[in-house]
C-alpha cells in the first residue's frame, strides 16, 4: 500500500472523528432561533414554542457533524449571557425577522456590538438569516446586505447571508449546508 493511500484513509478517519463544532445562535427576541433550532433538529416545525428565557442548548447531526447549538435569548436582559458563550465557538448563526422593518437598525447595532466587532468571534464563519421569508414585506438576503451594511463591516470576514423561514424550512438545509462546508474548511486549514 502506498503512502499517499495510507495518508488519504488516515486524514479521512481523523476528519470523520473530528466533525464536532459548537455553534452559537444569538438575535433579537423573537427572531425565530428556537424555531430554527428546532427544525433543523427535527426537520420540521413543532407548534408551540415558547420564548428562550437564557439559554437552550441542543446536539443536532447534520451532514456528518455533530452540532452542539446555543440558542440565547436575545431579550436585552439576558444579552449578558451571550458573552458566556463566545469562547469555543466553532460559527455564529445571527437570525434576523427579517418581515421586522422597524427592528432592523436595533439589530443592526447589536450584530455590530456582538458579531462584527467581537474579538472572540473575528475568525469563526458568520451565518446571518434573513428569516421569515414566509411573511409579507419579508426583506430579501441582498437587500438586507445593503440595508445593514454588512457588505463594508463584514468585507474581512467569512460570512454569508440567506434567505429562509424557519416555519416552513426553505433555506435552512442550504445555509447549514453553506455553515458546514465552512467548517470542514476551517478543519482543514487546522491540520495543514
Amino acid at each position: 500500500m502506498s503512502f499517499m493511500s495510507n495518508f488519504s484513509r488516515w486524514l479521512m478517519k481523523k476528519l470523520k472523528s473530528e466533525k464536532r463544532a459548537k455553534i452559537l445562535i444569538l438575535g433579537l427576541d423573537s427572531a425565530g432561533k428556537t424555531t430554527l433550532t428546532k427544525f433543523v433538529n427535527t426537520g420540521g416545525f413543532i407548534e408551540g414554542i415558547t420564548p428562550t428565557i437564557g439559554q437552550n442548548i441542543d446536539t443536532i447531526n447534520f451532514e456528518g457533524w455533530d452540532i452542539t447549538t446555543v440558542d440565547v435569548a436575545g431579550q436585552e436582559q439576558f444579552r449578558f449571557l451571550w458573552d458566556i458563550h463566545y469562547p469555543g465557538s466553532s460559527a455564529v448563526i445571527f437570525v434576523i425577522d427579517s418581515a421586522d422593518i422597524e427592528r432592523l437598525p436595533e439589530a443592526r447595532d447589536i450584530m455590530r456590538v456582538h458579531l462584527i466587532n467581537n474579538p472572540h468571534l473575528e475568525k469563526v464563519p458568520a451565518l446571518i438569516l434573513a428569516n421569515k421569508q414566509d411573511l409579507p414585506g419579508a426583506i430579501q438576503a441582498p437587500m438586507l446586505i445593503q440595508l445593514l451594511n454588512l457588505h463594508l463591516d463584514m468585507k474581512e470576514r467569512t460570512f454569508a447571508v440567506f434567505d429562509c423561514s424557519a416555519l416552513t424550512g426553505i433555506g435552512v438545509v442550504q445555509a447549514f449546508t453553506w455553515l458546514v462546508n465552512q467548517l470542514s474548511m476551517d478543519k482543514l486549514e487546522q491540520m495543514a
